[in-house]
């Protein structure tokens, strides 16, 4: 197994954006001087937070001596090493293995974003980017409420909210720049603190699809092969995240059969509509997370209208026939690229308040949207070096951050999911490349450049954005069209043209739907409609491979080269890409069951007519990578396509490869193999006869195993789709040692195969046993199975073993492999120690996140929670395979309860830790001052009111109530803040400066403010007394959504100022109205 060009360089570099270190020679380089003293070894030496670096590829047997240390494994850090909680006196058998080369502490400087280095540097990427937070990640199982509170007792610093999904929490945080490099440093040096970067605003990415991408064929009539076989996106549903929906239009209404609304304003901590209405003829669920009034959809913007319609719009005039499949609807402008499809909506406001003010997340959003059936989620938004203004940031670098991470983590965790995202329209602005936006640079997304439109689209759309991404992968992966793209308008059933790539990633989204389509339909392998043929679950990876391994290579103004940082691997073209019964060129895939470990190799054995092209992608969901890693590659494979003259061609980086030299080619030569990419292809264009056999290979794979999908297009015969594929199930198994475990060990045929496989496995620990029956099988559909047994454990160390099993094929000559991994303990685990919330925590929400220490040995771990210290009465007794957890039925409040927790093994259930108990938080009381404060005439200072709440809990929304007498409330401006944090919330009603008229002559009011009201502020003030409804709500000027996640607890003070001559007031009296 050969290693990359760097490997000398790899066996001691540690690298992230702001700062690498050579383990060989203590060299430590950082990009700016205010961090060298986060990178002082000596410094470190009793820190907790350690990297274990080992000399090459990271094999499960060097996982497993990590985990036997005691090691609590954090993630991977780029080259050959992990990143650990462990304690230093505890690390020396580590350090005793010849495989690794250094162990030390983590260097706080690896966890800052370059981009605070460029703001220390120049001192104008915080101003030009408007940017007002940090984003502090935190490791698992730190104490949220612990680091909110050092958090906000360091200098400059003042905690905002708390994002938390699919296991990563964030904290925001509001800073002084002039404070940036002090207040950095004492977060670096926090070991809770995994990573910190500034908070981007997130931005809507606006600037003939059914022939185009389907067969690039318009005259004499255009050619749609998909919809000529019924293949309309029927059966498939797609998330959307944007601005929102107008759901009356007619390409989207459904009088019968309107959809669940999930109306809710707390970020990531929204739950899931309870259950879609799969009856609906477009949208299943709606979210309503913007800050929109009521809980009706809406679309402040048109945005999310035109996308929604790109994807699946369908005017019921020509109604699409998802019974019979008989036509595909109109063809219109009104029409989607998969007008069957439907429609899992998450409303997000122009502002895109959700992810901007609400702390969601890329994670959550899709979540949700798997949660109500979509396997398919479309996002055209994103974050990038280009401010509000459409001007690019100086020194600023589109980072592999918290976003971008959330993206990747929910495409791993849901692997059936297709994750969508723009690419960005930055390169007009930022000219010099390299700002494809975030989360568009993750790794596992489907990334999505804009082409021109209809006949043009050969030629790519001057704004979209070009890779590569700073750490040299190619993006974006594939392009559709984007320029001038006529969709539904946010009106009765009008259209209107938009361009950017987010018209072209909904292109692509619908484009991905028919792919599954194709698939669900049992179109696979003959070309025909076969039921029995049916694949309802393709992997995310495989819906990637199979549109990059038909992309067309685009040749126009502004493509460039093939793979490329333009074109990425080209304009998806499905006719390329899919096979149907009648055309010259095929299709084989293979969605790996199970996937490789280090050493692994996979075989895919086709047999080749010459005439047409021969194309082979290879995909696959990465491991979510630590924030700032550079690169950001966590699992490598690699694709080795073996010719009929016996080449090995596989794919390449240019040497000393960079962001200004990063495009992947493909050759013989055993030097600069790709490590980068997890997109490889192999293409021949005028390939020769004979038998092509590709190896996927498990080069580095410290986190496994690790599955991929693998697709190839061309002229090859059916036969070359006869194999078999390897599975065992259970794929991990628990056991306790001296006991035996039992994988059944499934071959499954495809075509006609029909030969005996062999049966072997690797990487069963020390003196264990390991034993078939049957040792060989002929592969059957379904499948045939054999039992493995792994006996004579009882000498076996406690670890997780990754085994490999092999099936091996004389005749044809071909092998399989399936992973499988072997849990084995010498007894049940130790008790465990909590985190948070600390014992005899009060004022808790009613949702607490609990989290604890991980326990060594454990595989999972049970919590519990009671009403009283003897446990019998159980609220929550779950199994989770974590180290947190947040009950997802709310508990009481103002109420008493205890929790421990037990880890779990193939022993059994371990001991019980120490009980915690925490008290809930009270229901929320309304907090008033009634001051009676005069307020100054014409005085631009005003009158302030303040007031002291000692009441603790986290807000999730809040309303105010005010009093105020005055004789023209179109002078009255009234301010609420806590800290940092100001919301205007009455800013002088129907004032000329406002509205063009002269203002609000109403006296008096007697109100309350509320987000959720229908009527505003502004502009249901009456010129009469009152100016309002005494007792009714209204939403203010701007919503209180940037209280939400604060804690009620602090000093709130509301200024009242009044901006014109001769009339005067009194603040007579003020509430806070709390939900927490």
């Amino acid at each position: 197994m050969s290693f990359s060009a760097q490997a000398a360089d790899e066996r001691c570099t540690v690298s992230f954006d702001a700062a690498q270190m050579d383990v060989c020679t203590g060299k430590v380089s950082v990009a700016h001087p205010a961090l060298e003293p986060l990178a002082n070894l000596k410094g470190l030496a009793d820190s907790p937070l350690r990297l274990i670096k080992f000399a090459g590829p990271i094999t499960d047997a060097d996982r497993a001596i990590v985990e036997a240390s005691g090691a609590q494994i954090l993630g991977y850090a780029p080259d050959y090493a992990y990143i650990v909680r462990l304690d230093p006196r505890s690390a020396k058998p580590v350090r005793w293995s010849p495989r690794v080369v250094w162990t030390g502490p983590f260097l706080p400087a690896f966890k800052v974003d370059i981009n605070i280095a460029n703001e220390l540097t120049h001192g104008t990427l915080v101003r030009e980017g408007g940017i007002e937070e940090l984003a502090i990640s935190l490791h698992p199982s730190a104490s949220r409420a612990a680091l909110e509170q050092r958090v906000n007792a360091a200098p400059g610093l003042s905690a905002v909210r708390t994002v938390t999904a699919g296991g990563d929490t964030r904290l925001l945080a509001r800073f002084d720049a002039k404070q940036l490099a002090t207040s950095v440093a004492a977060l670096a040096a926090d070991p809770d603190v995994a990573a910190i970067g500034f908070q981007w605003k997130a931005r809507l990415l606006n600037s003939q699809a059914g022939w185009l991408h389907q067969s690039n064929v318009s005259s004499p009539s255009p050619l749609r092969p998909l919809f000529d076989r019924g293949l309309y996106g029927c059966g498939q549903t797609v998330g959307v995240l944007d601005s929102g929906l107008h759901i009356a239009h007619c390409s989207f209404n459904d009088a019968t059969q309107p959809p669940p609304v999930s109306a809710c304003k707390s970020g990531a901590s929204c739950p899931p509509v309870a259950a879609p209405n799969n009856s609906a003829r477009k949208v299943t669920a709606y979210y309503k997370w913007s800050d929109l009034a009521g809980t009706a959809p809406a679309d402040n913007h048109g945005h999310g209208t035109h996308v929604a319609g790109s994807i699946a719009g369908q005017n019921p005039a020509n109604a699409v026939d998802c019974a019979n499949f008989t036509t595909p609807g109109g063809n219109t402008d009104l029409d989607g690229t998969a007008p069957g499809a439907k429609i899992v909506m998450q409303e997000s406001g122009a502002n895109l308040a959700y992810l901007n003010s609400h702390g969601g997340n890329p994670y959550h959003a899709a979540d949700m949207a798997y949660t109500n059936g979509a396997r398919l989620h479309s996002n055209s938004w994103g974050e990038g070096c280009v401010n509000s203004w459409g001007m690019c940031v100086s020194s600023c670098s589109v980072t592999y951050d918290a976003q971008a991470r959330a993206a990747d983590s929910v495409a791993r965790d849901r692997d059936d999911l297709v994750v969508l995202y723009a690419a960005g329209n930055d390169a007009t602005a930022c000219s010099n490349g390299n700002n494809v936006g975030s989360p568009g640079n993750a790794k596992n997304v489907i990334t999505v450049g804009a082409t021109l439109r209809g006949a043009s689209a050969n030629g790519m759309a001057s704004f979209s954005s070009r890779g590569p991404t700073n750490d040299s992968r190619t993006k974006p992966d594939v392009t559709a069209q984007g320029d001038n793209i006529v969709s539904a308008d946010r009106n009765a059933c009008g259209t209107l043209s938009m361009s950017g790539t987010s018209m072209a990633t909904p292109t692509a989204a619908g484009l991905a739907a028919l792919v599954r389509d194709y698939l669900a339909r049992g179109f696979y392998p003959t070309g025909q409609k076969v039921a029995a043929n049916a694949i309802a679950n393709p992997s995310g990876a495989l819906i990637k491979a199979i549109l990059i391994s038909g992309a067309s290579t685009m040749t126009g103004t502004g493509a460039s080269t093939s793979p490329g940082q333009s074109q990425g691997w080209g304009r998806i073209h499905l006719d390329n890409s899919l096979y149907f019964n009648g055309d010259a060129s095929r299709l084989y895939i293979h969605d790996a069951p199970t996937g490789l470990a280090t050493g692994g190799v996979d075989t895919h054995t086709i047999t080749v007519v010459a005439g047409q092209p021969l194309n082979i992608a290879l995909t696959w969901t990465d491991v979510a990578a630590a924030i700032g890693a550079n690169p950001a590659l966590v699992n490598a494979l690699r694709l080795e396509v073996v010719a009929p003259n016996g080449d090995v061609w596989t794919q390449k980086l240019p040497s000393g490869v960079n962001v200004n030299n990063a495009n992947p080619t493909q050759s013989i030569t055993t030097t600069n193999y790709d490590n980068r990419n997890n997109v490889h292809r192999i293409s021949f264009a005028n390939p020769t006869a004979g038998t092509y056999t590709a190896r996927v290979v498990g080069i580095n794979v410290p986190t496994g195993p690790q599955k991929y999908g693998l697709a190839a297009t061309g002229n090859f015969t059916v036969g070359g789709a006869n194999g078999f594929t390897l599975a065992a199930s259970p794929s991990t198994v628990n056991v306790c040692a001296g006991s035996n475990a039992s994988f059944t060990i499934g071959a499954e045929r495809s075509g006609t195969f029909a030969s005996p496989v062999a049966l072997s496995v690797a990487g069963v620990p020390g003196s264990a046993t390991r034993t078939f029956s049957p040792a060989s099988v002929v592969p059957a559909s379904p499948a045939a199975n054999s039992t493995l047994t792994i006996g004579n454990t009882a000498g076996v160390a406690s670890g997780s073993y990754s085994l490999v099993v092999t099936g091996t094929s004389t005749s044809p000559a071909m092998t399989r492999t399936a992973g499988a991994t072997l849990n084995v303990t010498s007894g049940v685990t130790a008790a465990g120690s909590l985190s948070a919330p600390a014992n005899g925590a009060t004022g808790q929400s009613t949702t607490p996140a609990l989290s604890w220490a991980a326990i060594s040995g454990a595989s999972s771990y049970r919590v519990q929670i009671a009403t009283d210290a003897a446990f019998t009465n159980l609220v929550v007794n779950q199994t989770v395979t974590g180290t947190s957890f947040t009950p997802s039925t709310a508990l009481a409040n103002n109420t008493p309860y205890f929790w421990r927790v037990n880890g779990i093994n193939g022993c059994g259930e371990g001991a019980k830790s120490d009980a915690f108990g925490f008290t809930t938080v009270p229901v929320a009381a309304n907090f008033c001052r009634t001051p009676n404060l005069a307020i100054p005439d014409n005085n631009t200072t005003g009158a302030t009111d303040s007031q002291t709440v000692g009441a603790a809990g986290t807000l999730s929304n809040l309303r105010l109530s005010f009093n105020v007498t005055h004789t023209y409330m179109g002078d009255l401006t009234l301010i609420l803040t806590k800290g940092t944090t100001s919301v205007t919330l009455l800013q002088r009603p129907g004032n000329a400066s406002n509205s063009g008229t002269s203002g609000c002559g109403g006296d008096n009011a007697n109100v309350i403010a509320d987000n959720a009201a229908t009527q505003t502020l502004e502009s249901n003030c009456t010129n009469a007394t009152p100016a309002y409804t005494t007792g009714a709500s209204y939403k203010p000027n701007n919503p209180f959504t940037p209280f939400v996640g604060q804690s009620l607890a602090g000093t709130w003070s509301l200024r009242a100022i009044d901006s014109a001559g001769s009339d005067v007031g009194t603040l007579v009296q003020w509430c806070l109205l709390p939900t927490l």
